[in-house]
């Protein structure tokens, strides 16, 4: 008896694990594919009040004197507010808060470096569904004479797909999209690349920039909304 309970303890603790792990991927891509839908929609919505995403008019240049790695979501707030907000069902709404005010603990990537810290300042909403999307934006910055100025170039926004349970981890449950004015719709990141050069930045340790993880959100788009058999986890 105590010989077969020993058998299926051993054989237990190696196949929970990958259970577990199944579990999650299936979850996880089925709630980014919800998400992105929804995000889609708001985005047809906006454009009927608005026209095309192109004439939105989000592409500003920002003049301040405030040093490097502050708040900057305040340059999102008008777009999060005018052109997604009223078309998505909230569940809560922080506004501009510290990630750890709101009771996340930030972001790594798949090999352990921080990418948004629990002390960074996102909008953040929490959607009816579960997610949690961080709105931003891709930009330049420039600094003149101790002037920095921020130029918005494509409003982008980050979806936490489980909210504040974890791993909290780049491309397993945290994604990214962002706006495209030349096709006037919602994009994940990565896309238009090809699927190998997709696997390396979902890897584990991928070259070059701290981001490329995010660019799993394309990978499992272009696998049919779920992590393939070689998807790196």
């Amino acid at each position: 008896m105590l010989i077969t309970l020993g058998i299926i303890g051993v054989v237990a603790a190696l196949t929970i694990p990958t259970l577990i792990v199944n579990y999650q991927k299936r979850e996880f891509a089925s709630r980014l594919a919800q998400t992105f839908s929804v995000l889609s929609n708001a985005v047809k919505m906006a454009q009927v009040e608005y026209g095309d995403v192109a004439t939105w008019g989000y592409q500003k240049n920002y003049g301040t004197t405030i040093a490097p790695g502050n708040d900057y979501s305040q340059y999102v707030q008008e777009y999060a507010e005018k052109y997604f907000i009223p078309y998505l069902k909230v569940s809560k709404n922080y506004g501009r808060i510290k990630l750890k005010d709101a009771g996340y603990s930030g972001y790594k990537t798949k090999d352990g470096r921080t990418y948004i810290s629990s002390s960074e300042t996102r909008y953040t909403v929490e959607l009816q569904n579960g997610s949690t999307l961080f709105f931003s934006y891709n930009g330049a910055t420039t600094e003149i004479d101790g002037v920095i100025t921020y130029f918005i170039s494509a409003p982008i926004i980050f979806i936490d797909v489980n909210g504040k349970t974890g791993p909290n981890i780049l491309g397993r449950d945290f994604f990214m999209v962002q706006l495209s004015t030349t096709e006037n719709k919602l994009n994940t990141s990565g896309a238009g690349y090809k699927r190998n050069i997709l696997l390396e930045k979902c890897s584990e340790n991928p070259a070059g920039s701290l981001s490329n993880n995010l660019q799993c959100t394309a990978l499992i788009q272009m696998d049919g909304w779920k992590f393939a058999d070689d998807h790196p986890w």
